[in-house]
């Protein structure tokens, strides 16, 4: 079970962990898309070195049985700082999200509010592993179903935050599930985690 701060955020060991206030001034849904838009240059860029990466790092595993580290450790970083920004245009955090590109698994710390921490890969992985992208395939269906919820909620909560000046505590709660349960699925399929991960939030 996850503790909780003085606000009521879950500060518990997750992948994806929020750590900040609910309450946050009412104009701030007015503004968070537009401070967003340097992030989302980035994150489109971001995406398609990913890519070609992800390939590469793919490949490695069924030449080698290893995952690379370093191609890892950008992997990582990119699902990291998406986390970070979309969590900032989302309104988790008054706090802007920063230009932060450490390629390290665990979490650095360079913005508390919102904290992505993924393992390091294992010294060797099967190469059977490779197979994960395509035995995630269920879970990528779910997902979707969840992503379209997970829009919805967010809608209904800027109005709600526009308004009153605090999340709704479930649905900020919601959102930050699909969110973990993305990230054990994103481990599977970046063969560092070899279990194949539960379904649900």
């Amino acid at each position: 079970m996850n503790e909780q701060n003085s606000d009521g955020a879950a500060t518990g060991g997750d992948l994806l962990v929020v750590d900040s206030p609910y309450q946050l001034a009412k104009w701030r849904p007015l503004v968070h898309w537009v401070m967003y838009i340097p992030h989302q240059i980035i994150i489109k860029a971001l995406q398609t070195v990913a890519f070609v990466v992800g390939v590469i790092y793919w490949v490695t595993l069924l030449i080698t049985g290893r995952l690379h580290p370093g191609m890892y450790g950008l992997l990582a970083m990119n699902e990291r700082y998406q986390q970070r920004a979309t969590g900032f245009l989302l309104g988790f955090t008054e706090t802007y999200a920063p230009f932060d590109f450490d390629t390290g698994a665990s979490d650095n710390g360079a913005y508390p509010p919102i904290r992505v921490k993924l393992p390091t890969p294992p010294e060797s992985t099967p190469r059977v592993a490779a197979l994960n992208f395509f035995l995630a395939i269920p879970h990528y269906i779910v997902l979707a179903v969840l992503a379209i919820a997970a829009f919805v909620v967010a809608v209904i909560a800027w109005f709600a935050v526009l308004l009153t000046g605090a999340w709704p505590k479930a649905m900020r709660d919601f959102l930050v599930k699909v969110g973990n349960y993305y990230l054990r699925v994103w481990i599977y399929v970046a063969m560092v985690e070899t279990q194949y991960p539960r379904f649900g939030l």
